[in-house]
């Protein structure tokens, strides 16, 4: 079955982007199941979060490409979430330190 364009597109350009506590809860969760990812899972998130945590792309940029790459779930769109007061600092901080020690 062919895919029509629209499911070519990256998920970026088919949905608003999502608050700051939303990506980092969903980062923080793919470092934390980083160790039950296959191998080629890992690889694909440990690069995009090694771009981001040394200033190659911003936050946003690699919360799609994570989500573009199926390397974390696509967040529910209604629901109630917490805020996360976690700066960027923090979470490349702890990015660092469970990946890249």
């Amino acid at each position: 079955m062919l895919k029509s364009f629209y499911d070519k597109m990256p998920i970026r350009n088919k949905y608003p982007a999502q608050d700051k506590g939303t990506m980092h809860k969903q980062i923080r969760q793919a470092v934390d199941d980083f160790q039950s990812l296959n191998l080629g899972k890992q690889a694909g998130v440990k690069e995009i979060l090694r771009k981001y945590v040394y200033g190659e792309i911003g936050l946003e940029e690699a919360y799609y490409d994570l989500l573009d790459n199926e390397l974390i779930l696509m967040p529910q769109r209604c629901g109630m979430h917490g805020k996360i007061q976690e700066d960027e600092k923090d979470l490349k901080e702890y990015i660092k330190s469970r990946l890249f020690s």
